[in-house]
C-alpha cells in the first residue's frame, strides 16, 4: 500500500509566511544598521565555528549549515545532558529510552543503528568506533558543564570527516579555561531520580604549560515505569500462560508485575576528560564508561530482571602538534590510541527438557565487542592571501576488532562457548582518508569552496566524495548559500562480518550506503543581535543496508546448519529527504535573548516501489526560547516550550504530539562564589511516549518523565 506523502510546496509556503511574518515584526524594530561594535565578545565568539572546514570561520563563510547551540542557552534553559541540548537546534530530536539516547536529523532516526549514521566528535576528535559505526552520546565523556558550545552540521559532511558523517555532525567543544582555578558542579533531576556531581581544575604553571582536568559521576536511580503489552498475561496471545504457569516473559505467574517496570531504568556514567598543555604540544587523555539497566523487555528477555543490562566503556589518548611552520601555512600532527568496548547480559526464560517445570531460568546470555585502534593525521592550512584558503590533511587508521557471543557462566561474566565462528571472531582493518577544500573569493560578495575526499577500507570498496558551495553575501547583513554535496557510510564489520552459524549469516559483498543532498540556506542578520535563517533540502539515499529475513528459497541462503529464515544484512532500497528549517535567534538586548525555530521534514523510503514514511519520524519540530535579566548578569528566568508531532511505532501504530513547557531561574554569583539554577520540567505534566526499536518486542513505546523538578549549584574558586 503507498502512503502518499503531504505535498512539500504546501508545507514550504506556510514555513515561509510564518517566517515572513517573523521577519517583518523584527525588521520593523531596527532603525540603524548592525555593526561588530554592537555585540560583546562572548556574541562574538558564538558567532565562530570551526568543525565546517577544520579551522575558525564565521558563520557566514562555513561553507555548510551550522547551528551552535551556546554555553548560555546550556545554562538558561536548564540542559540536564548532551541530548538536552542537542534537541534546541533545528531539525533535530531525541528519542531516549533510558538505555539508549538515538538522534533524529531531518526526518531519521534509524532503530538498530547506534547513531552509526551521524558523527560526533570532541574538539575535531571522532568518538565513532568501526565494530558498529556507532556514537553514543550516553557515554561521550563529557559532562555537559564541561562543553562551552555545540557545532551541528545537518547534511553530509563526508568530503573532510570521511564515513559516518552522512546525515549530520556534531561537534562537542570544550570548555577553555584562562585563569587557575577549581569548580564543583552537582544537579538533581526528579524525573528518573538523577544526581550528577561534575568538578574542572585548571592550572597554568606558566604561559606555555597548563593542565586542565575534568571528571563526572552520574547517578540515575530509575523510576517506575508502565508497559501495557505486559500488563494483562490473559488476553495477550504473546504472554498467555501455559498449563505450568510459564511464558517467554516471566519466569512464573507469581512475577507477573502488572506491567510494571520498577527502578530498572537505571545508569551510571563515570568519565574523565583532561589535557596538559606544553607550548604546541597537547596530550588528551579521555575516559568514559556508562552502565545501564534495562527496563524493558530486551530481545525477548524476560521482564522486570535486574540481571538485564548492559555496560560501554570509550577511552582514548591524544598527542596533537600545532604549530604555524612558515608565514600563511600552519600544521596540525595528531597521534591517537582508541579502545571501545560494549557487553550486554540478557536473561532468557530457556525451554527445559524436563516435564516440570517446562521453562527455566537460563544462563545469562552476553555479546562482547571491541575496537582497538592506533591512528594518525596529518592537516596543512594554506593561506595563500585574504581571499584565499587551503587545507589539505590524510589519515590512517589501524584496528583490531572482536566479537564474542554465548551463554556465560553461573557468574554471569566468563563465556562458555562463544557462539560465533572461529573465521568471524576477529578482524584487523585498516582504512585510510585524503581530503582537501579549497575556498576562494571570486568577489567582495561571492565566494566558492570544493571539497573533495578519498577513503580506502581493508575490508570494503573505498570512495570519492566531492563537496560544492556557491557563498553570496548581496547585501549588507545577507548570506546565501548554495550546497551540493555527497556522503557515504562503509559498512561495518557488524554488517559485514557478523555471522552466528545458525540465525545470522554475514554478507562480505555490502557496498557503502550514499547520500547526494542539495541545500539552500537564507541567512539575515538585523541591528540588536537579531538574525534569521531559513533553510530549504533535499536528499536521496540509495544503497540502503537493511537487515533482511532470508528463507530457503533465496539463493543467497546458506543452507545447513543455518534455520530456514535466517536474517543477513544487504543493500536495497531508497531514501527520500525533504525538509525546510526556519530559525530565529536573538543575542541580549533590553534584558531579552532568545530563539525560535520551525521545522518541516519529510522522511519516505522506496522499498520495491513501495513508498512508506518511516517510523519515529515526526513532521513537525518546533523551540521557542525567552530569556529575560531580572537582574543584569546576575538573576535570570527562562522559559522554553518544545513540540514534535506524531510518530509511528515499529508496528504502524501512532504516538500522539508532545507539547513541553520547562521554566528555569538562573543566578550567577549573586550569592558569592555559587551559581544557583532552580526550575521546573515538563510544567503542564503532560503524558508522552517515545517509540522503542522492534529489539524491544512486543513493546512499542516507553514512557517519558512527567513533572518534575530540576536543582542546579556550581561552585568555583580561583587560587
Amino acid at each position: 500500500m503507498t502512503e502518499r506523502p503531504i505535498s512539500f510546496a504546501g508545507r514550504a509556503i506556510r514555513l515561509a509566511l510564518s517566517l515572513a511574518v517573523s521577519v517583518a515584526a523584527t525588521t520593523a524594530l531596527a532603525d540603524r544598521p548592525r555593526d561588530v561594535a554592537d555585540l560583546d565578545l562572548q556574541n562574538l565568539l558564538d558567532n565562530v565555528v570551526v568543525s565546517a572546514s577544520k579551522h575558525e570561520e564565521t558563520l557566514e563563510e562555513s561553507p555548510a549549515n551550522v547551528y551552535i547551540v551556546t554555553r548560555a542557552m546550556i545554562e538558561n534553559y536548564g540542559c540536564e545532558s548532551i541530548a538536552e541540548a542537542l534537541a534546541l537546534a533545528p531539525g533535530m530530536y531525541i528519542t531516549d529510552d533510558y538505555s539508549l539516547t538515538q538522534i533524529g536529523i531531518r526526518g531519521v532516526s534509524a532503530f538498530g543503528d547506534w547513531n552509526s549514521h551521524v558523527m560526533v566528535l570532541i574538539d575535531g576528535r571522532t568518538l565513532n568506533e568501526q565494530y558498529s559505526g556507532s556514537t553514543s552520546i550516553d557515554v561521550s565523556g563529557l559532562d555537559i558543564d564541561n562543553i562551552e558550545r555545540i557545532e551541528v552540521i545537518k547534511g553530509p559532511a563526508s568530503s573532510l570527516y570521511g564515513s559516518n558523517a552522512f546525515f549530520g555532525l556534531i561537534n562537542l567543544i570544550t570548555r577553555q579555561s584562562t585563569e587557575d582555578g577549581m569548580s564543583v558542579t552537582g544537579r538533581y533531576s526528579g524525573g528518573a531520580d538523577t544526581r550528577t556531581t561534575s568538578m574542572e581544575l585548571f592550572r597554568r604553571f606558566d604561559n606555555d604549560v597548563s593542565l586542565k582536568i575534568t571528571g563526572s559521576f552520574r547517578d540515575q536511580q530509575g523510576s517506575d515505569l508502565f508497559f501495557r503489552e505486559f500488563s494483562d498475561l490473559g488476553d495477550s496471545t504473546l504472554l498467555r500462560l501455559d498449563d505450568d504457569g510459564y511464558n517467554q516473559f516471566y519466569l512464573d505467574s507469581s512475577a507477573f508485575t502488572g506491567g510494571w517496570a520498577r527502578d530498572k531504568n537505571t545508569r551510571r556514567n563515570f568519565s574523565t576528560h583532561s589535557r596538559l598543555t606544553l607550548g604546541d604540544i597537547s596530550f588528551t587523555l579521555h575516559l568514559a564508561r556508562l552502565e545501564t539497566g534495562l527496563a524493558h523487555s530486551a530481545w525477548g528477555s524476560l521482564f522486570q530482571r535486574p540481571e538485564n543490562r548492559y555496560w560501554e566503556a570509550r577511552h582514548y589518548a591524544d598527542l596533537t602538534y600545532q604549530k604555524v611552520v612558515s608565514p600563511g601555512v600552519g600544521m596540525n600532527a595528531r597521534l591517537i590510541y582508541s579502545y571501545w568496548e560494549f557487553q550486554d547480559y540478557i536473561l532468557y526464560n530457556y525451554a527445559s527438557l524436563e516435564t516440570s517445570p517446562s521453562y527455566l531460568p537460563g544462563p545469562i546470555w552476553t555479546d562482547w565487542e571491541e575496537d582497538r585502534y592506533v591512528g594518525a593525521e596529518l592537516r596543512l592550512d594554506f593561506d595563500f592571501s585574504d581571499r584565499h584558503r587551503l587545507i589539505v590533511g590524510g589519515e590512517g587508521q589501524f584496528h583490531r576488532l572482536k566479537q564474542i557471543s554465548g551463554e556465560t557462566e553461573s557468574d554471569g561474566e566468563s563465556v562458555v562457548e562463544n557462539v560465533i565462528p572461529a573465521a568471524h571472531v576477529e578482524l584487523d582493518g585498516r582504512l585510510y582518508n585524503l581530503y582537501a577544500q579549497d575556498h576562494y573569493r571570486l568577489t567582495s560578495f561571492a565566494s566558492v569552496v570544493g571539497g573533495v575526499h578519498f577513503n580506502s577500507f581493508s575490508y570494503t570498496t573505498g570512495k570519492v566524495m566531492p563537496k560544492g558551495v556557491l557563498i553570496v553575501t548581496p547585501y549588507r547583513g545577507a548570506t546565501w548559500k548554495f550546497i551540493a554535496s555527497r556522503g557515504f557510510r562503509s559498512p561495518t564489520f557488524y554488517e559485514m562480518a557478523f555471522d552466528d552459524a545458525s540465525f545470522y549469516y554475514r554478507n562480505p559483498e555490502l557496498v557503502p550506503e550514499l547520500i547526494a543532498s542539495y541545500e539552500v540556506i537564507v541567512s539575515q542578520q538585523f541591528p540588536y543581535g537579531l538574525a534569521a535563517d531559513v533553510a530549504v533540502n533535499s536528499s536521496l539515499v540509495t544503497d540502503l543496508i537493511r537487515l533482511t529475513q532470508v528463507d530457503t528459497t533465496d539463493p543467497g541462503h546458506p543452507g545447513n546448519p543455518y534455520e530456514e529464515e535466517i536474517l543477513q544484512f544487504r543493500n536495497g532500497g531508497e531514501m527520500h529527504l525533504k525538509s525546510v528549517e526556519a530559525a530565529l535567534r536573538s543575542s541580549p538586548a533590553y534584558r531579552f535573548s532568545g530563539f525560535a525555530n520551525l521545522t518541516w521534514q519529510e522522511a519516505v523510503q522506496d522499498q520495491g516501489g513501495i513508498h512508506k514514511s518511516l517510523p519515529n519520524s515526526p513532521r513537525w519540530l518546533a523551540n521557542v526560547g525567552l530569556t529575560y535579566q531580572l537582574r543584569q548578569d546576575k538573576l535570570a528566568l527562562s522559559v522554553k516550550a518544545q513540540h514534535i508531532s506524531t510518530r509511528t511505532t515499529w508496528d504502524g501504530g501512532r504516538l500522539a504530539q508532545v507539547w513541553l513547557l520547562d521554566a528555569m531561574l538562573q543566578s550567577r554569583r549573586l550569592v558569592g562564589a555559587l551559581d544557583i539554577g532552580v526550575g521546573v520540567k515538563n510544567v503542564f505534566d503532560k503524558e508522552y511516549r517515545v517509540p522503542l526499536s522492534f529489539d524491544y518486542a512486543p513493546s512499542t513505546s516507553i514512557e517519558r518523565p512527567g513533572r518534575s523538578a530540576f536543582l542546579s549549584l556550581r561552585l568555583a574558586t580561583k587560587w
